[in-house]
């Protein structure tokens, strides 16, 4: 799938982490992550299960509660992962597509 320029936005700026998640995946594994950089739009995952690019999961995040998150991007057992906030149609329909 080709995207616009347009359809790009700045991540914004991810600050150092050291938080200790729950990762679920669709087909019901669950996983402990670590989340160790964070911004209002994403974060970038570390785990010993495999992240796959494109594939979407819930993270639980103690004192912040339930997210639902889209992993973007993969290297060497990190992954960076944007937050699916439900408020795009784009977001969504990326989230389905899993681009």
């Amino acid at each position: 799938m080709r995207r616009e320029a347009i359809d790009w936005i700045s991540r914004g700026p991810r600050k150092p982490a050291r938080l200790t998640a729950s990762a679920h995946w669709p087909d019901g594994t669950t996983e402990t992550v670590a989340v160790t950089e964070m911004s209002y739009l994403g974060c970038r995952l570390t785990s010993e299960h495999g992240f796959v690019k494109g594939e979407t999961l819930k993270l639980f995040v103690p004192d912040l509660g339930q997210v639902h998150a889209q992993i973007r991007w993969v290297r060497d057992g990190v992954a960076g992962a944007k937050f699916l906030t439900g408020d795009s149609a784009k977001d969504a329909r990326r989230a389905r597509l899993g681009v």
